[in-house]
Parts: structure tokens; sequence; C-alpha cells
């Protein structure tokens, strides 16, 4: 695993990951994140501008996200989101989960909000302990 295809690859292997922000009230969250994709080089997540979780990234661009899969390794990913609003990627969130857009329907939607992460540190642990850290 050297690079950001291999590690959304390891993410989608998984399934489901966790996503923490810190939230407005200073104390930690956590949420279940389904929906990660690579695109242009980028990390990028979805969400909803609706969401508590949106508040808590424009706030504290401070994120963990932490992912394990059936053999109990488990990838760490830490960076600072960073909103975008490119319809490419949008568009490529829809392809890659079809939930997505039965959610938001349009790319346009203004309740609909993708971001990516900048500064990325990530590990990836395997289940005797042993840690790699993986270039992004």
């Amino acid at each position: 695993m050297q690079n950001l295809q291999d590690i959304v690859a390891f993410i989608d292997d998984c399934g489901l990951g966790f996503l923490s922000t810190k939230g407005t009230c200073g104390n930690p969250r956590v949420r279940p994140v389904q929906s990660v994709i690579c695109h242009n080089n980028r990390i990028y997540f979805a969400t909803a501008t609706t969401k508590n979780f949106y508040k808590h990234i424009q706030n504290h661009s401070g994120i963990e996200y932490c992912a394990c899969n059936q053999d109990g390794s488990f990838l760490r990913l830490r960076g600072e989101a960073r909103i975008a609003q490119h319809l490419d990627v949008k568009e490529a969130m829809f392809a890659k989960y079809p939930i997505v857009q039965e959610i938001y329907k349009e790319v346009t939607n203004p309740s609909f909000a993708v971001f990516y992460l900048e500064n990325i540190s990530a590990q990836l642990q395997n289940p005797q302990g042993e840690r790699t850290l993986l270039k992004a």
C-alpha cells in the first residue's frame, strides 16, 4: 500500500469506517462514514450541509478516520478537511455510491457537500501490531 488509490482500496474493502471531528461543544464526535473516493489525487468524503458534521469541519478542520477490515488490520487517516464545490467530484461520488444520488438527486443540490483531506498522515496496523506509515 503506497498511494492514495491503495488507501481508498483498503477503505473500500472495509465497507464502513468511522470519522471523528471536534464538535461545536469541544467534545469529540464520531460517526460512521461510507462514501469515500479518490479523485484527482485527493481523498474525498460526502456529507450534507444540514448536518452538525458539516459545521464541525467548518469550525475545526482536523479530522481522523478509522476503518478495520475482516482480518483485523486497520487504517488511521488523519488530515485537514477542505470543503470543495467541484461538480466532477460530486458526479464521481454519485457514480460510486448510488445511495448518495438517491438522497441528493442532483449534484447541484445545495445540501450535498464534498470535502477532501490535506496534510494527510496515514498508518496501517495489522493484527500483530506491526505499523506501516503510508505515503499520501
